[in-house]
């Protein structure tokens, strides 16, 4: 069983994968958040029923396997949405608000144009253009002056490795559009 770390904000969250859909365990959610886990269970239980199963799994830091409750992460923002940020730990609670108004914008997005674009993804596009024209720019200067060309050896590899993983980034955009366009299941991605 495959378990992936996801950056959440300043955060990270633990997605598995159960009958070919990811699911998030959420008892580390809740508890990160300050809330009682007891009847956020409860209130998961009843509104995500069909949503929502055990997985016998060892979390990243524990020592053993248990069962842990999942939550399909399609059903993520849907749980977030019933959470009153009042109720959270007031260190987090700017937080949960922040992504409480992004999942709304990003659905008021989709109904009304049709798509919606994760911001903090379209940069990767805006890096991999700066780090080409970081490259060029030194490559220009090292032509321009000579003495520059035993500098410009040293800095070639930094940029192209820069490069080079923005594009897997670039391309890990695409493929997640491409995805969202065809729909879930048509493709196969392997690693």
């Amino acid at each position: 069983m495959n378990t992936i770390t996801v950056p959440f904000y300043d955060d990270e969250l633990y997605v598995v994968e159960h009958n070919n859909e990811p699911y998030v365990p959420m008892k580390p959610i809740v508890e990160g958040m300050g809330m009682d886990w007891a009847s956020q269970y409860t209130k998961i239980k009843q509104r995500f029923s069909t949503c929502v199963v055990n997985i016998t799994m060892q979390l990243p830091g524990d020592k053993q396997h248990r069962d842990v409750v999942c939550l399909a992460l399609r059903k993520l923002v849907g749980w977030l949405a019933t959470i009153n940020p009042s109720r959270v730990k007031a260190s987090i609670r700017d937080k949960v608000i922040r992504y409480q108004n992004e999942c709304d914008d990003a659905l008021y997005e989709y109904w009304t144009k049709g798509i919606a674009v994760n911001p903090r993804k379209r940069s990767v596009m805006e890096d991999l253009n700066q780090a080409c024209a970081e490259l060029k720019r030194d490559k220009q200067i090292a032509s321009v002056f000579g003495t520059g060309l035993n500098e410009w050896k040293k800095v070639k590899p930094e940029h192209e490795i820069k490069i080079n993983n923005l594009a897997a980034q670039a391309a890990d955009l695409f493929l997640d559009f491409v995805w969202a366009e065809i729909g879930k299941g048509k493709t196969t991605r392997t690693e």
